[in-house]
């Protein structure tokens, strides 16, 4: 099955070339360890980018930048992201 997600990544990621964005808003996990940005495309779909915290105010990015979506709108992102352990920081 790793064809078909790989099909499905790619997809994704060519219908979002030369769309622009904007950035819903950035989310912080309770300990400041964890960040979420949420952005918007226009053609309405809505991702999530996640990084973690490295040192100073540096994050970096997780999934290797791969973005998560689609989500109906930011605000399905946002409760989506907040639900998951991994925001949470219930595993590492």
């Amino acid at each position: 099955m790793e064809w078909l997600d790989r099909l499905f990544r790619r997809a994704a990621k060519l219908a979002l070339d030369g769309s622009s964005y904007r950035t819903a808003c950035t989310l912080y996990s309770e300990d400041g360890e964890r960040a979420v940005e949420i952005r918007e495309f226009s053609n309405r779909k809505t991702y999530l980018v996640e990084s973690e915290w490295v040192e100073g105010t540096t994050f970096t990015d997780r999934r290797s930048g791969s973005m998560v979506g689609p989500f109906k709108s930011p605000a399905h992102a946002e409760r989506f992201i907040t639900s998951t352990a991994w925001f949470r920081g219930q595993t590492r």
